[in-house]
């Protein structure tokens, strides 16, 4: 039997990394989430380049949890 650990671990990371990204306190001003389409305009070759990798990244995530198919049995006709 597989063991699937990398699932876990992604999973494990995923549930973590907010608690570990917490901003330290002490900045001043305006701490809402302001989305802005300014800097992907500005800057398009990195915004290809970000779309990109994700993409990539999630192909390659699919085909880790997919694998590979299993090959098919084909009967052998006997003379």
């Amino acid at each position: 039997m597989k063991t699937l650990r990398l699932p876990s671990v992604l999973l494990a990371a995923a549930l973590l990394l907010p608690a570990v990204a917490q901003a330290h306190p002490g900045h001043d001003g305006d701490h809402d989430f302001v989305w802005d389409f300014g800097h992907l305009t500005a800057n398009p070759l990195a915004t290809i380049a970000c779309i990109s990798l994700l993409v990539a990244a999630a192909w390659g995530v699919r085909r880790l949890v997919k694998g590979r198919p299993a090959a098919r049995s084909v009967r052998v006709k006997r003379d």
